[in-house]
This record gives C-alpha cells, sequence and structure tokens, in this order.
C-alpha cells in the first residue's frame, strides 16, 4: 500500500513538473510572438504609414496622435476594439519604455 502511495506521489510530482515546463514554453512562445507583432507593427508605421519614427508601432502612434485628427482617433478606436480596451495607450508606454531603456544602455 505505501509503495502505491509513494509511487502516485511520484507520477503527480511528475505531472507538476511537466506543467511548469508546458507553461515556461508557452511563455516563451508567447514572448516570441508578441515581440514579432511588436516588429510587425513598427514596420508597417514607417512602410505603409510613413511614420518618421521607426521604433514606433502603429498603435502607440495612433494613441499619441489621436488628438490630432479624426484619421488617428478612428484608428486608435479601432485598434482598441480589435485587441482590447486600452491597447493603444498601453503600446505608447510599451514604446516610450522601450526608447528610455535604449538611451540608458547607450549611456552606459
Amino acid at each position: 500500500m505505501l509503495m502505491a502511495l509513494n509511487r502516485e506521489r511520484k507520477l503527480k510530482e511528475k505531472q507538476w513538473m511537466s506543467q511548469n515546463k508546458l507553461d515556461d514554453v508557452l511563455e516563451e512562445a508567447l514572448g516570441y510572438v508578441t515581440r514579432v507583432g511588436d516588429a510587425t507593427s513598427q514596420l508597417l508605421n514607417v512602410a505603409v504609414l510613413f511614420g518618421d519614427n521607426a521604433n514606433e508601432s502603429i498603435s502607440g502612434r495612433s494613441h499619441r496622435l489621436k488628438g490630432k485628427s479624426k484619421g488617428w482617433r478612428w484608428l486608435n478606436a479601432s485598434i482598441d476594439y480589435v485587441f482590447d480596451e486600452n491597447h493603444c495607450e498601453r503600446a505608447y508606454v510599451n514604446d516610450v519604455a522601450r526608447a528610455q531603456r535604449t538611451v540608458e544602455e547607450a549611456n552606459q
């Protein structure tokens, strides 16, 4: 009986460890997909929307410029609708934070 309980405990430990590994792999994959999406957005911002900042995403730019024209306001609302509320604001904050990290690294 004791051996059966011990085997069951070991099996549960292996399953738990496997779940942790799966979570790690999924987190890595999500991070990769997010970075590729970010890079694609930055490319489209420059190549299609003729942006002058190669490090700014479309979402961040639409948040920054939403008060300047109806077009940017519409794009901001559309992107927020498709992804989620405040997506563009978070993208803008991330764009600014990424720029600050780049400047800090350059000054070290």
